[in-house]
């Protein structure tokens, strides 16, 4: 995630077809009346009064007024209460861990460059923002900027399978794969998603295939959060089909001027990442969740001997 307009890191409402989805898995967390009550509140009143907040915040340029650090852990501490009627507690501390690692890749990079920024803002159901105080001075910063967020975060997410493949924790194996997740979703090459700042440093109608992915993931899913991405990034991918004036044309070209070596590199780096992370997700889930899915066990009270019958 990235700079302001906001880029959507992911909703953790998965759907699609098939007894062992990722929706079926979620779904195995039963509810109680009270946490469907807490989504209710969530969805049609708190999230709605945050985002006025945050409106109103920004206009009265209360955020120069309190710390940076007290705005980021303040913000994580509401969404992990958001996420936690959805998730549990435990795995909303996790999810909410992972993208903090994830936006600490960002950050290095920013701050590798120069570039000024704020610290990330975590908002429920959307992801973080980092409010960039200056644009990036080319489209190989841009893309560097990009991909370092999936990168830490990937990093991040191994980090939990390794701890799970040592323990036979299941706590583990499911933070593995929402962090793996997490990141192969904003390597989607679309708009302020962070595989549509890769895209820049390689074609921008990448951002066409972007748009086709998340058009499917919202028929698929129906997220809210990115049928919200669909909508403010629609313009940018209809701006690929508009005649430029020369002036701006010139000034895109000077931007998005790469050397090859660089442009291949990262080509290379990005596709890379992306089938690393498939592969990785779908050995976690075929592996370790579908198993359990099918012993009809229920997944918030898995045990290290759930593991190991599931081996078996």
């Amino acid at each position: 995630m990235s700079s302001c307009p906001p880029s959507v890191q992911t909703e953790l409402s998965f759907s699609a077809g098939g007894p062992d989805s990722l929706r079926d898995w979620l779904k195995e967390r039963k509810k109680t009346p009270l946490q469907r009550f807490g989504d209710w509140i969530s969805k049609r009143i708190l999230l709605p009064l945050l985002g006025v907040l945050f409106a109103v915040i920004e206009a009265s340029k209360v955020l120069r007024v309190i710390p940076a650090p007290v705005w980021t852990i303040g913000s994580m501490l509401i969404s992990i209460a958001f996420y936690s009627s959805r998730l549990g507690w435990k795995l909303a501390v996790g999810f909410i861990t992972l993208l903090l690692i994830h936006e600490i890749g960002h950050l290095l990079a920013g701050r590798y460059y120069g570039v000024r920024m704020s610290m990330p803002i975590f908002v429920p159901y959307i992801g973080a923002i980092i409010d960039m105080k200056e644009p990036m001075r080319n489209a190989w910063e841009e893309a560097v900027f990009g991909i370092a967020g999936p990168i830490v975060g990937t990093l991040g997410a191994c980090l939990c399978w390794c701890i799970a493949g040592f323990t036979h924790s299941f706590y583990f194996y499911e933070l593995a794969i929402c962090g793996l997740f997490l990141n192969l979703f904003n390597l989607i090459p679309l708009g302020f998603l962070d595989g549509g700042h890769v895209a820049v440093a390689l074609t921008r109608w990448l951002w066409v295939l972007g748009f086709v992915i998340m058009s499917a993931f919202v028929w698929f899913i129906h997220s809210p959060a990115a049928i919200l991405m669909l909508v403010v990034m629609f313009p940018m991918v209809l701006s690929l089909f508009r005649k430029k004036k020369p002036m701006h044309l010139a000034k895109q070209r000077s931007y998005d001027q790469i050397s090859l070596p660089k442009r291949l590199g990262m080509a290379a780096l990005y596709f890379s990442l992306v089938v690393l992370l498939s592969c990785s997700m779908a050995w976690i889930f075929v592996k370790k969740i579908s198993p359990a899915l099918k012993s009809g066990q229920n997944l918030s009270s898995h045990s290290s001997q759930a593991l190991h019958s599931s081996k078996k």
